[in-house]
């Protein structure tokens, strides 16, 4: 592994293992986005846990539950979510898209009440993977280092704050764009400011993400990893064991640093 240049990292499932604090505020929502339901309870976080790796956007999470809670089976969610979702937002009283909406817009304010009544709570449940000295260490290797998420910029930054860990940026889902613009985005702006173009390294822990990057041929020289220990499953990451375009990468690999990967 050459050190990059850049080094762009998804932040949930790389980074930072929220898990409890999807369930929880995903619930909140479900609660305000179906008053007539009842609470769900914590009985449902396993499958959540099971069920997480098929989201691709927060607002999904309360649909997710949703779903849960209506007994779909968990073999069709884990098949074909989008199939799964998609008659899930249908079937309410208001337009799929609207619902989509408000459910993103919920789900963002229910997180700021929360951290505006008890941030401390809030950050506890979002956990690093590893020991923050590590992870310190390893975003130091790069020239630049910098967190590429759907998740809201300004939750991501409470955290890496807290937790003291210096990036160079952080673009989250306000930029209103594909990451592969992000990657893009990042690429111009080191050629434009020295004269090249970089070494490119990307983790993420969605295999359709980084399979989308490699659709794009002027993506071609970006290097791209799959964090094993994400949310994702053994049939996403079969795949990146074979190829060679999209590596694995082992969380020991991640701890140990550049050098160390494949």
């Amino acid at each position: 592994m050459i050190t990059p240049d850049i080094l762009a990292l998804d932040f949930d499932g790389v980074l930072c293992d929220g898990m409890r604090e999807y369930f929880e505020t995903s619930r909140r929502t479900y609660a305000l986005a179906w008053p007539e339901a009842p609470a769900p309870g914590d009985l449902l976080f396993p499958a959540f846990r099971r069920l997480r790796p098929v989201i691709f956007s927060g607002w999904e999470m309360p649909l997710l539950v949703r779903a849960i809670v209506l007994g779909r089976p968990e073999a069709a969610i884990l098949a074909d979510w989008a199939t799964v979702r998609d008659a899930l937002a249908a079937a309410g009283p208001e337009p799929a898209d609207a619902l989509g909406k408000r459910l993103g817009e919920t789900l963002d304010r229910v997180r700021r009440e929360w951290i505006a009544r008890d941030r401390r709570g809030w950050i506890a449940l979002n956990a690093p993977y590893c020991g923050l000295d590590e992870v310190r260490r390893l975003v130091a290797e790069p020239a630049r280092a910098v967190v590429v998420t759907t998740k809201e910029g300004e939750f991501t930054r409470l955290i890496l704050d807290d937790w003291q860990v210096a990036m160079a940026d952080v673009q989250g889902k306000e930029a209103g764009s594909h990451k592969c613009d992000n990657l893009r985005a990042l690429i111009a702006a080191h050629q434009a400011a020295h004269g090249r173009r970089p070494r490119l390294a990307f983790v993420e822990d969605r295999l359709e993400t980084l399979e989308h990057v490699t659709t794009h041929p002027d993506l071609a020289d970006v290097s791209l990893f799959l964090a094993a220990w994400g949310y994702n499953t053994a049939d996403a990451r079969s795949p990146a064991r074979r190829g060679a375009r999209i590596r694995l990468l082992e969380l020991d690999q991640w701890r140990q640093g550049l050098a160390a990967w494949p």
